[in-house]
């Protein structure tokens, strides 16, 4: 009896010992995950503005609606603040990458209007934004939200949920903070807004495509010496 009540106190103890280990373990790792989103965070806050809003590239659409010459969009790529999502949308506007014709905006649709929210665009293996692809393969992780959906112009990523970035994106028609920390913004039109205002009062159907063919016709890279984009501007 005295053997066996030892044995139990034993396996006892060793039991008690075991949820004590789990539950440390389980308490170091969400120790861990706060540090380090706490260092994200001191990260973010820590940029300087004239790097948050430092323009490295511009990007061009030429816009057609129903096969007629539209204008041409100019977008402001920030890519010290969101480098993996501006150079993905940099070299899909510059095109032909990897030496493949269809692997870029040039000919891809805008596919949805929402009035007085988004105009969206950029699947360019489908077209109806069921699909996209980018330049990293599939779909690649969010960056940091250093940047916030503050008003019209604003160039983010549209996704399916967490960490599915691909090709397609969406520019703002009014401020949505409710899409921060969700979608990451990584620039802004700089330059023919009234043609993203001009597409955004096109009739949809019920589904939000345009009745009418929005088609970039041809896409590309401006090249300059980078600027932070002015006050009046963001």
């Amino acid at each position: 009896m005295k053997v066996f009540a030892t044995n139990t106190l034993w396996l006892a103890f060793l039991v008690l010992l075991t949820i004590e280990a789990v539950s440390a373990a389980r308490k170091d790792k969400k120790s861990r995950k706060k540090k380090s989103a706490e260092l994200k965070d001191d990260k973010e806050e820590e940029m300087p503005e004239e790097e948050k809003f430092l323009v490295t590239k511009t990007a061009f659409f030429d816009i057609e609606i129903d096969d007629e010459p539209s204008g041409r969009i100019q977008i402001g790529l920030f890519g010290e603040a969101a480098p993996i999502s501006a150079l993905n949308f940099g070299l899909l506007s510059k095109g032909n990458y990897k030496g493949d014709d269809g692997f870029g905006y040039k000919g891809c649709l805008i596919h949805r209007i929402v009035q007085d929210f988004v105009i969206q665009g950029g699947d360019i293996t489908v077209g109806d934004g069921s699909g996209g692809k980018s330049i990293y393969g599939g779909e690649y992780a969010d960056e940091p939200f250093v940047l916030g959906h503050d008003a019209s112009g604003y160039l983010s990523m549209a996704n399916r949920g967490k960490d599915t970035n691909s090709s397609q994106f969406f520019i703002l028609l009014n401020k949505a903070r409710h899409l921060d920390g969700r979608h990451v913004v990584f620039g802004k039109v700089v330059e023919g807004m009234d043609i993203v205002e001009k597409i955004a009062d096109l009739e949809v159907n019920e589904y939000g495509f345009p009745k009418k063919l929005v088609r970039i016709s041809e896409s590309g890279l401006i090249q300059h010496k980078a600027f932070v984009l002015p006050k009046e501007q963001r």
